[in-house]
């Protein structure tokens, strides 16, 4: 069986395991570049090695039988060149958003970026708005592989929307500016006058806790708005089973940071919540607007608002949307479907021999 050598940004379940460990008919290694990392120790075990303690490239190599290596994020398929070139290894590497931008990047990314896909074999966006970037950036479009990431539905088991009188609003991500959610909380402080017992719930720890709270207060929002530190599992779930909505008001940030397609769209789309996004990078590669969701142009509070207030009122929507969404996760984004894809990558650039 290969093995592929893996490097991450960190190691803790939301970063990607599956895509290292769980690819059918390849072994893996699981590399981090310091113990500082290593985020979730349960995850630790035999096949992970700091990269910080690989003295020889060549020497690790050939005693792990490795065949291939996977960065999988632009800055660490730039870290790992060297290791690619002393090692001699093919390797690919996966471009997941802040790292297909400028975004507090050095003033030699650019040129860096183009080393990489000089010197890597194949790059992996995780969706085509990505993929294009690329392009422009100066990556040959034969080495772009479109790689998006997987939604276990297993994991997020679909239950048809409940029509039970209540209005409550879900989002999930970090809270950084590109996540939007300071304009989804002015879009919800327009509604409450139509929708006094709406609410609103966001699951998030980052930098901007402070100033969503202090919105928060500017607003007044008071016990119709929650802001939730980063939970477990389990009770993230039990919110989206207690939620009517699902909305991520995704935008480009001031940096130029931008998204991906974000799993926790994927993934309320998978559980049958209905939502409401923006057309901001990759979203709409996942989203139909008005098919399986509804979508608004990015960082417009009111157009934000009126599609709140639209899918508030027309409840017969939520029902043919949590079901033509759930379809297009099966059909497009499910997680052993993208793993045998990447699997399938990885045979065409070893040449099919396993």
């Amino acid at each position: 069986m290969p093995t592929a050598m893996h490097l991450n940004l960190r190691v803790d379940p939301t970063q990607y395991i599956p895509q290292i460990r769980n690819v059918p008919g390849y072994d893996y290694i699981h590399v981090v570049r310091q113990p500082k990392y290593m985020v979730d120790l349960s995850l630790l075990n035999e096949k992970v090695h700091y990269l910080n303690e690989i003295n020889s490239p060549k020497k690790f190599s050939k005693k792990q039988k490795l065949d291939l290596i996977h960065a999988h994020h632009g800055q660490l398929g730039i870290l790992l060149l060297p290791f690619k070139e002393q090692s001699g290894l093919p390797m690919v590497t996966s471009i997941r958003g802040r790292d297909g931008t400028f975004a507090d990047q050095h003033f030699t990314y650019l040129d860096n970026m183009r080393m990489l896909f000089d010197r890597t074999e194949l790059i992996f966006p995780v969706c085509n708005f990505l993929a294009e970037r690329m392009m422009e950036w100066g990556c040959p479009s034969e080495k772009i592989r479109v790689l998006y990431g997987g939604v276990d539905t297993n994991q997020f088991q679909y239950r048809s929307p409940e029509i039970t009188g209540t209005q409550n609003i879900l989002s999930i991500g970090r809270l950084v500016e590109k996540k939007g959610h300071h304009v989804l909380m002015e879009a919800f402080a327009k509604i409450r006058t139509k929708f006094p017992h709406a609410t609103l719930t966001i699951i998030g720890r980052g930098p901007m806790e402070d100033s969503l709270k202090s919105l928060a207060t500017q607003l007044n929002l008071g016990d119709s708005f929650q802001l939730l530190q980063h939970l477990p599992k389990s009770q993230v779930h039990e919110q989206m089973k207690n939620a009517d909505l699902f909305c991520a008001a995704s935008l480009t940030a001031t940096n130029g940071d931008v998204e991906g397609i974000p799993n926790t769209v994927k993934e309320a789309m998978a559980t049958g919540l209905p939502v409401i996004s923006t057309t901001h990078a990759g979203i709409p590669e996942l989203v139909t607007h008005n098919v399986d969701g509804f979508l608004v142009p990015e960082n417009n509070i009111d157009e934000l608002a009126l599609a709140i207030e639209h899918m508030l009122i027309n409840q017969s929507l939520w029902l043919p949307f949590a079901t033509a969404a759930r379809e297009r996760v099966e059909q497009n984004f499910e997680l052993s479907a993208q793993l045998q894809q990447q699997a399938r990558f990885y045979d065409e650039l070893l040449g099919g021999l396993k």
